[in-house]
């Protein structure tokens, strides 16, 4: 087999790849909301009939004034042109303002989808570059060009379209094109046809050209797209305003930013000039077509065959088939064009052949229990903890062996690490950065499983128990905590629904609930200027509330991850200090790189390189001067005098 037929081969594999790609994507679409794709089709059917059925009409009412018709007849002609194409007008306005209501619905329906996969994705995937990459080249293909799910009903429109000229074309033209008795060789007829013909091959040809011109350039002007962006938000940056203006930054701003619209400016000007140049030549073939067609019509009315509304019809019709033949070639290519990007978007979704795996690797069937009796649930109908006694007081959670490395490192992060954390016990974590403190708490929580040995939960591995239950024993207060742009109670609840009388006394014990009852609406003020009655909040409010979500969780385990990092080492011990009273009875998780944030903690454990290198109580491991905790507390005295 010759390369060029391969060559073929592969591009037919690949158009009947893309066609099952997009009728996929309808699939998806149409279940989200039935009325999308009808919406779209039926709109673009009526709207493309509608100049067919006045033809057809326009041509009858010609041949009935022309062979002197009584007037009821002409009158009936009109009537039915009047009706069908008022009919026919409603039911395109009808599917027309669906198909703008759907429209919007569609593009936030498969939105909502991929920020629900975003949402359910194990954190360890989102981690990693895959997940975040081909979310962002599904944006930038939409923002940039329209491409993937968002166009699936245009597409089928195009196809629509060009489906339905082509098949009223036919009906309407296809006396034109059969011989007549007496006329000698078909010339005329065979000439149109090429004209036909050659308009197709070019119209193939050019889309073809233009699709793969923008597909060349979709990388280059992301990258540009990127860079506009970034100089947009950064303009646009309350912060930056004091840069831009103190450094005079306005000079290095502006011949950059007007550098990259150019460049964005030449590439589009480029698939603009192919586009007007197609178009043009495109319609010489139509004028061509046209002309042909009215020589072949008038010379055959002259001669009698055809009527005087059969010119108008005849004509008419053959025009609009190379219409119509051409736009059911855009659509063609326009399926191979958007096949790729909607199997990406099948993929992202977990809709498609290689699908992306969001799951947790292995999610147990074990209920979490109290006090390892499986018949003490620790979860009711509504899930949720009951007064944080999820584990019994001796229950414990116990890293037996641990090492970890992060997907695609070679280094561990963790390593043999075996510890045991009991509820009511307050115990803190301690080293330098990069020592291995935080993904001890990732694994604890469940947003790793280790590479190596087990952590277990009342001598049960944690990998048996339901996840989603297992991760419900843990409050987390991370050092990069966030809170959202909605009101306040819904922030400590992390629910819309919520007991006002239990966020309140969340907010008592985490110090900020004075605050809050002066707030002018309470529990429902927006944080942040999302909305316009929102209001910002400093960093203390802020650390203030995320404590508050925690005690709301009311969770056996409650950690804070280093979410004081930006107080000085005096104002975090206080804070700490607090938050022991806060969660006396519950086992407590402090991590910090200040020791003397942690002094008051029942256990600490020491890591260096992400290896437990020391564990004990505050003067027990100062009194080991030759241990890793005296060096650190050594090199830190200075801020405890």
């Amino acid at each position: 087999m010759s390369q060029e037929k391969k060559n073929e081969e592969a591009k037919m594999t690949g158009f009947f790849q893309s066609l099952k790609s997009v009728l996929l994507t309808a699939k998806v679409i149409f279940r989200m909301d039935w009325k999308n794709i009808p919406a779209f089709v039926g709109n673009q059917i009526f709207l493309t009939v509608q100049p067919f059925v006045a033809l057809y009409f326009s041509a009858r009412i010609l041949d009935a004034l022309a062979q002197g018709a009584d007037r009821r007849t002409v009158i009936s002609w009109v009537i039915g042109a009047v009706a069908s194409g008022y009919g026919i007008y409603l039911l395109e306005r009808l599917f027309a303002c669906l198909n703008s209501v759907e429209g919007v619905t569609l593009y936030w329906q498969l939105y909502q989808e991929m920020s629900r996969v975003m949402m359910r994705a194990d954190y360890g995937e989102l981690e990693k570059p895959d997940i975040r990459q081909a979310k962002e080249r599904i944006e930038r293909s939409t923002r940039m060009f329209w491409y993937g799910p968002w166009e699936v009903p245009g597409v089928l429109m195009a196809v629509a379209q060009g489906l339905t000229i082509t098949i009223s074309a036919l009906v309407l033209a296809w006396p034109v094109f059969l011989p007549v008795k007496g006329e000698g060789f078909p010339w005329g007829t065979l000439g149109m046809c090429v004209f036909i013909l050659v308009s197709v091959l070019y119209s193939l040809r050019s889309e073809k050209r233009i699709c793969e011109m923008q597909e060349g350039n979709l990388e280059e002007l992301a990258v540009l797209q990127r860079k506009m962006y970034f100089f947009e938000e950064y303009i646009g940056e309350g912060r930056a305003a004091k840069d831009i203006r103190l450094y005079r930054q306005q000079e290095l701003i502006r011949p950059r930013h007007q550098e990259n619209w150019k460049k964005i400016t030449q590439l589009n000007d480029r698939v603009s000039d192919a586009r007007s140049k197609s178009s043009g030549i495109r319609g010489i073939f139509s004028q061509a077509i046209g002309a042909v067609a009215y020589l072949i019509v008038g010379a055959r009315a002259i001669a009698g065959i055809f009527s005087v509304g059969a010119v108008v019809q005849y004509v008419g019709a053959v025009m609009k088939l190379s219409e119509g033949i051409r736009v059911l070639v855009y659509s063609l290519q326009h399926i191979r064009m958007q096949g790729p990007h909607c199997q990406e978007y099948l993929d992202f979704i977990g809709e498609g052949e290689d699908k992306m795996i969001y799951r947790h690797g292995q999610d147990g069937t074990a209920e979490v229990t109290l006090s390892g009796n499986p018949e003490d649930t620790a979860f009711g109908e509504g899930n949720a903890i009951e007064d944080g006694n999820a584990i019994e007081d001796g229950g414990c959670i116990e890293f037996e062996h641990v090492s970890f490395r992060y997907p695609g490192s070679n280094e561990w992060a963790v390593r043999d690490l075996s510890i045991r954390l009991e509820k009511g016990v307050h115990f803190a974590v301690v080293g330098r950065n990069g020592s291995g403190k935080t993904t001890f708490i990732k694994l604890l929580c469940r947003l790793y499983d280790p590479v190596e040995g087990r952590i277990l939960l009342n001598g049960r591995d944690i990998r048996e128990f339901k996840y989603e239950q297992y991760q419900r024993l843990f409050a987390v207060v991370f050092q990069d905590f966030q809170l959202f742009a909605m009101p306040l109670g819904e922030n400590v609840a992390s629910a819309m629904e919520y007991d006002g009388e239990k966020v309140m006394r969340a907010l008592d014990q985490a110090g900020t609930g004075q605050w809050a009852r002066e707030l002018p609406k309470g529990l429902e003020q927006p944080l942040y200027l999302v909305e316009k009655d929102g209001i910002n909040i400093s960093g203390g409010e802020a650390q203030k509330i995320a404590i508050a979500r925690a005690l709301y969780k009311d969770s056996p385990f409650v950690i804070l991850d280093e979410p004081t990092a930006a107080l000085d080492p005096l104002a975090e011990a206080e804070i700490y200090e607090g938050f022991r009273e806060m969660v006396a009875k519950k086992g407590a998780v402090y991590i910090s790189h200040r020791l003397s944030s942690c002094r008051f903690c029942d256990t600490i454990a020491v890591f260096d390189e992400g290896r437990l290198v020391q564990l004990g109580g505050h003067e027990e491991l100062l009194g080991d001067e030759g241990g890793k905790y005296y060096e650190l507390w050594n090199a830190q005295a200075q801020y405890y005098q």
